[in-house]
């Protein structure tokens, strides 16, 4: 086995909030509210079914192979050919998801805080970081975690410092078009929710993996009260204007004013929103490290990890050349692709390992 180190529950929990919410609280509100207007606070409900559904797949495919991720057991329910093109196909798609997020925190630094440095100055900044957690494996990450979210995660309460400006007005008139706008901003949720496929290569590395289930699930419960929680504020306090903005969090942070006196939280909020990336990049990099070594039978996952990191640099930058094609994609594409790749096609695994041991059962 390539990563010997052993985590907590918790701290499953703890590297999964952000993995999910991290960039997702930035351009989600925005991108939902244009489907689903006044209804947007009801979209996490609806793209949380794709968690707890991908969560529950995850968990079926670890009880039949307990020890392994699913570059390795893809080739025993598939065969060696096919297995081997679907564990191929799975790296590069997390090859090509995390290059993506690395543009998406570059472009969010230079373009709304530091708007005279280069993005590609952050973007080095966080793979060379990241790569040096990863290569300490995923105890390193996961303590790392800990302190990071906790961080991230308590900044969330600078919302409530607004609560008096709230206009429920915005909210109304409810399901004025139905179920299906909020389908709709449900499904751009969902390709962040499909995202705890992840848990596939963490979940042989607990030291309590039956309760592995179960902070799965909590973790998803977690991700979609704080995406819904989000999404109730940006919607009270812009309205419908929010899907024109692609930060809208960010907006309505720097409207924050305590006593005309404490302003500027913005910096405080991307300061923790910076180690939340950091856990998300991280733990990313280290799945996307770990397939690639399992893939190619390498006797250490950590020799790919820094050039790797290079490379994500460099697609990130030639897969992604602006924001424009970064809305579209995140809007048109990721959607679909994602719940693809992380929730169908591992279903589909699932189905077949279950009739292939059902069928030498019964022979």
């Amino acid at each position: 086995m390539l990563e010997k180190g052993k985590i907590s529950t918790i701290q499953l929990e703890f590297i999964m909030i952000p993995t999910i919410v991290a960039t997702g609280i930035l351009s989600i509100p925005s991108i939902a509210g244009k489907f689903a207007r006044h209804d947007m606070w009801m979209t996490p409900i609806i793209g949380s079914i794709i968690g707890f559904i991908t969560v529950y797949i995850v968990w079926k495919l670890h009880q039949l192979f307990p020890k392994l991720t699913p570059i390795e057991y893809s080739e025993k329910i598939l065969g060696k050919v096919f297995g081997m093109v679907f564990s191929l196909f799975l790296v590069c798609f997390y090859i090509d998801n995390t290059a993506t997020v690395v543009r998406q925190y570059g472009n969010f630094i230079s373009g709304n805080v530091m708007f005279d440095t280069p993005s590609i100055v952050f973007t080095i900044g966080i793979m060379f970081v990241s790569a040096l957690a990863v290569c300490g494996g995923i105890e390193v990450i996961a303590r790392s975690a800990v302190i990071c979210t906790t961080i991230y995660m308590s900044t969330s309460l600078f919302l409530l410092l607004l609560i008096k400006d709230i206009d429920i007005g915005f909210m109304l008139p409810i399901l004025e078009n139905g179920m299906l706008p909020v389908i709709k901003g449900g499904l751009v949720h969902s390709a962040w929710f499909s995202e705890f496929f992840l848990l596939s290569f963490i979940f042989p590395f607990l030291h309590h993996p039956k309760k592995g289930l179960k902070a799965g699930m909590k973790a998803s419960l977690y991700v979609m009260l704080i995406f819904t929680y989000v999404n109730f504020f940006v919607l009270t306090l812009l309205g419908v204007s929010s899907v024109n903005q692609f930060y809208p969090v960010y907006t309505i942070i720097r409207a924050i004013s305590v006593m005309g006196f404490f302003e500027n939280f913005e910096i405080v909020f991307t300061a923790s929103w910076v180690l939340g990336n950091f856990v998300k990049i991280s733990i990313f990099l280290y799945v996307a490290s770990l397939g690639l070594a399992q893939v190619f039978r390498l006797s250490s996952y950590r020799i790919v990890v820094f050039p790797l990191s290079l490379l994500l640099v460099l697609i990130s930058y030639w897969d992604i050349p602006n924001m424009v094609v970064l809305v579209d994609y995140l809007t048109r594409i990721q959607p679909f692709y994602s719940i693809l790749v992380q929730t169908v096609l591992p279903l589909f695994l699932l189905i077949i390992a279950l009739a292939r041991r059902k069928r030498s059962g019964s022979t």
